[in-house]
C-alpha cells in the first residue's frame, strides 16, 4: 500500500483526495516518508493532525494554495528524541513540507538545522525577546506553533519551566502582530 493511499481517508472531496495524494506521494519520494513511518509509526498520527488543522483553518486543503503560513518551532533535520537521544523523524519540519506540497508558502522558524529544505526558513532562538521582530507585521495568512515547548532543542536550551511563561507571552504577541487581517491562527500550544 502506498503512503498516499493511507492518508486518502482524510480527504473530504475528490479534489482534496487528489491534492492530498499528490502531496503525500511527493513527501514519500523526497523524504522517505513510508520508511520513516514504518520506523516511527507515531509520525503518521502527526501528519494526520497537521492535515486536520489545515482543513479546519482554511475549510479545505485546496485553499492552502497561495497562502503564506508561518510555522513557529517547525522542527528540524537535526532533532533527537528526548527519550533515546537518537535522531527522530517526529520533529522534522513536516508541517512546512506539507504546506509547500499543497501549494502554500511556508516560512519555518526553528533553532535546529533546516539546511537543504526548499521552503523559506530561519534559524531562530524562540526564547529571546524580540527574536521574531524581523518578520514584517501583517504578513501571514496563517500562523501555527506546535510542540515548541516539547521540542528537544527548546527543552535543552530552556529546561526551566520558569522561562516558559515569558516565552509564551512573547510568542502570543508576535503571532497577533504578524497575522494579516482575516488571517487564522491554525494551532497554538501557547494558550
Amino acid at each position: 500500500m502506498s503512503a498516499a493511499r493511507g492518508f486518502s481517508a482524510l480527504a473530504k472531496t475528490p479534489e482534496e483526495r487528489r491534492l492530498l495524494g499528490s502531496a503525500i506521494a511527493a513527501l514519500a519520494e523526497r523524504y522517505g516518508l513510508a520508511t520513516k513511518v514504518a520506523r516511527e509509526p507515531e509520525l503518521a498520527g502527526i501528519l494526520e493532525e497537521f492535515i486536520g488543522r489545515l482543513q479546519r483553518a482554511f475549510g479545505s486543503l485546496a485553499r492552502v494554495r497561495g497562502k503564506r503560513i508561518l510555522d513557529i518551532g517547525s522542527g528540524s533535520n537535526s532533532s533527537r528524541s528526548p527519550v533515546t537521544g537518537k535522531r527522530t523523524a517526529q520533529f522534522e519540519p513536516w508541517f512546512s513540507r506539507l504546506v509547500l506540497e499543497l501549494g502554500g508558502e511556508p516560512v519555518a522558524l526553528d533553532a535546529g538545522d533546516l539546511a537543504g529544505e526548499t521552503f523559506i526558513h530561519h534559524r531562530v532562538d524562540l526564547g529571546k525577546p524580540g527574536a521574531l521582530d524581523f518578520l514584517p507585521a501583517a504578513s501571514f495568512d496563517g500562523v501555527q506553533d506546535s510542540r515548541v515547548f516539547g521540542s528537544p532543542e527548546f527543552l535543552a536550551a530552556y529546561p526551566s519551566r520558569g522561562d516558559h511563561a515569558h516565552i509564551k507571552a512573547e510568542l502570543a504577541r508576535q503571532e497577533r502582530r504578524v497575522l494579516r487581517p482575516g488571517g487564522v491562527l491554525i494551532h497554538t500550544d501557547i494558550a
